[in-house]
Formats: C-alpha cells, sequence, structure tokens
C-alpha cells in the first residue's frame, strides 16, 4: 500500500508539470492525484491540506474523506493530531514547526534526547526531520509551500519505505497529462 502512495505522489508531481492552474475551491473533493496535483502549486499551505495530505499518507491510500472534518477525524482517531492542528481553522497557513511535529507523529519518529523528553515540539521536530532528510532547513515559523508540502509527503512515504524494508519504486515514462515539449 505504501508504493501505492508514493506511485500517486510521484504522478501528481509529474502531472503538474504540464496542468494549468484551476481557480481555487477549498475542500473541493476529488481524486487524491488530483489534489496533491493541485496541491503543487498552491503558494501557502493550508491546514486543510496538510490534514487531507496526511490522512491520505497515513492510510496509505484509503478513503478518508476530501473534507477538513473527515480528515482531521481520521488523524485524531490515530493518535496523530496535534493541538495546532485540533484548533486550527481550514484556511489557517501551515508553517514547517507544525508540519515537521505532524510528520513525526506519522512515521513514530523518536528523536534525540531533548525529543524524548518534551516530545514532537515543532522547533525540535523540524531539527530532526532535517537530520533524516524529510524537510529542508529553515525558520519553524517559516510558510509551507503547497509544492513543499508534496515533497515532504513523498519523502517520508519513501522514509516510511526504507524503515520497512521495502523497495522504493522508480516512476518511469512520461505521465499522460504531461505537457509536450517545444520544439
Amino acid at each position: 500500500m505504501g508504493t501505492r502512495i508514493l506511485v500517486m505522489v510521484a504522478a501528481a508531481g509529474l502531472l503538474t508539470a504540464g496542468a494549468a492552474w484551476a481557480a481555487e475551491a477549498p475542500d473541493q473533493a476529488g481524486t487524491d492525484a488530483q489534489f496533491f496535483s493541485e496541491l503543487g502549486y498552491k503558494d501557502v499551505a493550508t491546514a486543510a491540506d496538510a490534514a487531507r495530505a496526511l490522512a491520505i499518507f497515513v492510510s496509505e491510500g484509503a478513503e478518508t474523506g476530501a473534507d477538513f472534518e473527515a480528515a482531521r477525524n481520521y488523524l485524531r482517531g490515530k493518535g496523530i493530531l496535534t493541538g495546532w492542528l485540533e484548533k486550527a481553522q481550514p484556511g489557517d497557513s501551515l508553517d514547517k514547526g507544525h508540519l515537521a511535529s505532524l510528520v513525526c507523529r506519522s512515521l513514530g519518529i523518536k528523536g534525540g534526547l531533548w525529543m524524548r523528553l518534551f516530545g514532537p515540539v515543532p522547533r525540535l521536530a523540524l531539527r530532526e526531520c532535517v537530520y533524516l532528510e524529510l524537510m529542508v532547513r529553515g525558520a519553524e515559523y517559516a510558510h509551507v509551500t503547497g509544492g513543499e508540502l508534496v515533497g515532504v509527503i513523498d519523502r517520508a512515504d519513501r522514509f516510511r519505505l526504507a524503515q520497512a524494508g521495502k523497495e522504493v519504486p522508480i516512476v518511469e515514462g512520461r505521465p499522460s497529462g504531461a505537457a509536450e515539449e517545444q520544439k
């Protein structure tokens, strides 16, 4: 099932290269690949984007619901929901620290001494995610772009597969929606 998410994220990333940006519709139901494709173009990822992306990641592609509350309830049931996402509104901006905290909880990353003592607080979780090469370095309060969120979910899925000892699939060829080369 982990390969299914990896292929969806990789295909969505390739599809975004040729896709035209559509008007943003909050909580628009659609396929997971379409969600990741449109997410790649957003300047700032929101709490709703983070909840849905993590619900898709944690469920390994199983249907969890496209709206913010359904995704939040699914994450709450899995014990991943943090205080920030619990209180956040769907349109609130996502920052690196809170994304790192959610990623550490979803992957079960224990971290070093301080993270084991204080839990995956944003600052410590971001440092651990940078160390594991799941996220790029930056201030914990810096906003996350949609493309960065897609990349983090992809790297987290690859990390999960590597930890399980499974081979990470390589997507070859051009997707059906890729842009034609200019001659």
